[in-house]
């Protein structure tokens, strides 16, 4: 059973991908972990984790999706009538409400994205397994790893739990097999994420190597490998990312994004997300409608789940990457370690804003009754949705390492 748990005998040198300090790692023992020295960020766990048990663990996930996309997640029913709800129906009937575009982000975000990032990382844990490493195998952990933020099973399987208590409140709810899959590949995902370590895998396709003395360096943004600063504008050797020293137009592009976010944000809450024609009567919702309707249900934990991840999270994320935007500007070399850790922060919960769009999707086949009540999506969703791409791609744009350059007087 071969381990992810050690690198080599040799200490390493590494950069930190948040503020750029070059320092060296030992080999690390089982349960150990190396944080940079600077700004706190963990470089390397050392997981007691073997490869066998990392390959089952993804393996198991990719086909947990085939049933968790193949049968319905849940069904309700009233007096007479049963209707299920599928992943393809959610997006078939966004699509069929008049929103192609909202239609193909969950269709990327919940159908195609999960089974191309599970099936990669099996792919790419199944090779490390063996002594091959071909030179695709980097470039391909690369895409791998770009794809786990765009992938959100966990993300559905909160929207999905809203849904159901939302429907067994109504009518009579049920989760199918569908769900009890989607459920399981959620949770072992999830568990996944926070003991997979991606630092030992890029030593298995390629070994760090040594700078020579009094060279400068360049470390690739993704693999975190260091090299002279003589390779920079050439591919990195081992995820053949090209190497630059900091991101290209990194605080323009993280600007417009913002600005695009700030933009957006007035329309995503301003108008209903949905609205429900019950018995010919129309009752539009916006984000803010359907957390009063969960608490005046007792549901405030539900409230609570969707004011987090809709409303504050958002918010939250524009504000910090305004600050962070404003701080390197104007060469301000205060709270450097806090501002690092707001930047890694919202890189890391992005995602989860995507709730309430989920919510609606889920709710048009399952609580639709011709004749009696319908759901449908409603003007807030597009914007919404876009307000959390749009954020999610302004903490990819934004390199901080500017921070720190500004606290050191580079320029």
């Amino acid at each position: 059973m071969k381990l992810l748990s050690h690198r080599t005998p040799a200490t390493a040198v590494v950069a930190c991908p948040d503020c750029g300090a070059v320092q060296r790692i030992p080999a690390l023992d089982l349960g150990d972990l190396a944080e940079c020295r600077r700004c706190g960020r963990t470089l390397e766990r050392s997981a007691d984790l073997s490869l066998t048990v990392a390959l089952a663990w993804s393996t198991t996930v990719l086909l947990l999706l085939f049933p968790a996309n193949i049968f319905p997640l849940m069904s309700a029913s009233v007096p007479g009538r049963v209707h299920e709800a599928t992943l393809a129906s959610a997006i078939s009937a966004v699509w069929s409400d008049g929103w192609p575009v909202m239609a193909l982000m969950l269709g990327a975000f919940i159908l195609v994205l999960p089974f191309v990032w599970a099936a990669l990382r099996t792919l790419v844990l199944a090779i490390v397994h063996t002594d091959w490493r071909p030179q695709w195998l980097g470039p391909v952990f690369r895409i791998e790893q770009a794809i786990q933020l765009w992938a959100i099973p966990e993300v559905l399987v909160v929207a999905g739990f809203v849904v159901y208590m939302r429907t067994a409140a109504q009518t009579s709810g049920h989760v199918e097999t569908g769900g009890w899959c989607l459920i399981a590949a959620g949770i072992i995902s999830t568990i996944g994420r926070r003991i997979f370590t991606a630092e030992t895998v890029w030593q298995e396709i390629l070994p760090e190597r040594e700078v020579p003395v009094g060279a400068s360096p360049v470390s690739c943004e993704v693999c975190e490998m260091i090299l002279p600063s003589s390779h920079e504008g050439e591919p990195c050797p081992r995820c053949r990312r090209r190497l630059r020293l900091r991101k290209t137009d990194s605080l323009s592009r993280t600007g417009a994004l913002v600005v695009a976010g700030y933009v957006l944000y007035f329309p995503a809450y301003y108008y209903p997300m949905s609205y429900t024609v019950r018995m010919g009567s129309v009752q539009e919702r916006t984000i803010m409608d359907g957390v009063k309707l969960l608490f005046q249900a007792n549901f405030w934990y539900l409230a609570v789940i969707v004011i987090i991840a809709s409303i504050c999270i958002p918010f939250l994320k524009l504000v910090g990457m305004s600050w962070l935007i404003v701080s390197v500007h104007r060469r301000a070399d205060t709270h450097m370690a806090l501002k690092t850790r707001v930047y890694r922060a919202i890189h890391s919960i992005g995602r989860w804003s995507y709730v309430d769009p989920l919510i609606v999707a889920l709710s048009i086949p399952l609580l639709s009754f011709s004749g009696f009540v319908s759901v449908h999506m409603d003007i807030a969703a597009l914007p919404f949705a876009l307000v959390v791409v749009v954020t999610m791609l302004a903490a990819r744009t934004f390199d901080p390492r500017l921070l720190w350059d500004v606290a050191e007087g580079r320029t």
